[in-house]
Formats: structure tokens, sequence, C-alpha cells
């Protein structure tokens, strides 16, 4: 790409993530995660690269850079513009919609589909039902979360820090403990091997819990969440500040 596109001179990573709910973020199926900054870290935790020591936590040994200073500063513009008057990006996903043909795919699934199972319920191995069978629905079962008011965003938008690793993340107790101990708000697999040489910024909408009980009923909107997101920031972006960043592949020489 960057033979053909000698001036590209920052980077988007945009598609579908797992999920990591808590006290603290409410994180649900179609909401968005954009890395941002937090707790010393630039916004990817790596959390498959460090140490472990006996009678202590994960200790990491890496940190990731930070997305370029224009794209924290978009991000900020927009949190801001959000907070103010909300987003209307599930407005923005149906518009785009109307203009494609298999539009099933990336339509919002019905909110009862949306299922937090408990970190001790485990989907069956060889089991190729769907969760609402296989799995069931019984309110012990699942985590009982009251539906947003008309006062919050609904998808949410959620700014924090996103895990990454060369693994797929299906254990609902180590994504607890990675949300309750780092504040991880998502999980994904492409950010950790670009972040040190490619200035660039996460952005993912949430399909799964990063658990057992895995469905691509909400991967088509959740893609389509965070693509409208990513829209609306480089709307942010005035062409004069994406001139004064480096190109990228003089960034990856000298890296």
């Amino acid at each position: 790409m960057l033979h053909s596109f000698p001036n590209v001179r920052i980077g988007l990573i945009v598609g579908i993530g797992g999920g990591a709910p808590s006290r603290r973020h409410d994180v649900r199926l179609g909401d968005i995660v954009v890395s941002s900054p937090d707790g010393g870290k630039g916004g990817v935790f790596q959390y498959d690269f460090g140490k472990t020591i006996q009678n202590q936590s994960f200790q990491e040994t890496g940190f990731l850079d930070q997305p370029p200073m224009v794209l924290r500063t978009a991000v900020s513009t927009l949190r801001g513009t959000y907070e103010m008057k909300g987003h209307q990006l599930a407005d923005d996903v149906d518009m785009a919609l109307k203009k494609i043909k298999k539009r099933k795919k990336y339509t919002r699934p019905p909110p009862e589909s949306d299922r937090l199972y408990k970190a001790d319920i485990v989907h069956p191995t060889h089991s190729s039902g769907h969760c609402d069978v296989t799995c069931g629905n019984d309110e012990a079962l699942v985590v009982i979360r009251d539906a947003r008011d008309e006062e919050d965003d609904d998808p949410a938008i959620h700014y924090g820090l996103v895990a990454s690793a060369n693994q797929l993340m299906n254990d609902a107790r180590i994504r607890d403990s990675l949300a309750d101990d780092k504040g991880v708000l998502c999980f994904e697999m492409a950010a950790a091997g670009l972040m040190n040489h490619f200035p660039c910024l996460v952005i993912r909408g949430i399909c799964d819990y990063s658990d057992s009980h895995k469905n691509k009923e909400w991967q088509g909107f959740a893609a389509m969440m965070a693509a409208a997101y990513a829209k609306d920031l480089l709307r942010q972006i005035p062409p004069n500040k994406v001139e004064q960043e480096r190109r990228i592949g003089e960034v990856l020489r000298s890296g």
C-alpha cells in the first residue's frame, strides 16, 4: 500500500472486537470502543507481552505507542461534540443500508439477542447450536442490565484501553480480570503488531463479549457502527494537519 500511496501519514484500524463489560463500563453489543490513552498507556495494551511472577499479577514489559496527535485531537473534538449533542451514527448506518441490497447482514439485531452470560457459564465445546437454545435465556445464567434511557447514547461510545494479542480471547474470567485490573474495554488481534510501527487509532464495534458464547449475528452491525464513527472522525481533521505528520514510510524506515 505504501508503495502505491507514499504520502499516507496516518491510519485507522477499523473493524469488530470483543467487549469487556465491567462495573465501570457498560459495554454492550453494537457499541464502539476507541483506543485512548489510559493509566499511562497509549490506548493499546498488549496483554500477552510481559512476565508472570509467582504470587503477583501479570506485569507487562512493553508499552505500545500512542496514536498521532492529529488523531488524538480529532477524538477529543468529536467526543466533546457528542457529549453536547449526542451522535447520529445509528441514523447514518440506517441511511447507508438503504443503498445496500443485502442489508439484513448489517442491520441491528433485536435487543433480546444481546445476552451477557455470567463468567462461569461456558458454551458447550462441541455444540453447534445457538446460545439461546444451547445455553438458554434463564435469568440465573445472564447478567441482568437495565435498558438505556433516552438520555444515553445507544449504541454508546467508550474511550480507553484496547487489549490486543495474536490470539482470540474467549475466556470470560480472564476478560473480567483484565477489565477490572487494567481498565480494558475490548479485545482484538491486529493492533499489537502495528502500533509501534504504524501511527494509527483503533476503532472497534463490539460484536461479542470475548467469551465462549461466540455468534456472528452482531458482526455486520458492529462493523457498520465502527465505520460510521471513523467517517465522522475524519471529518474533524483539516488536510493541512495531516500534511504536518511524517509519512508512514519514513516512520517505518527510521524505526
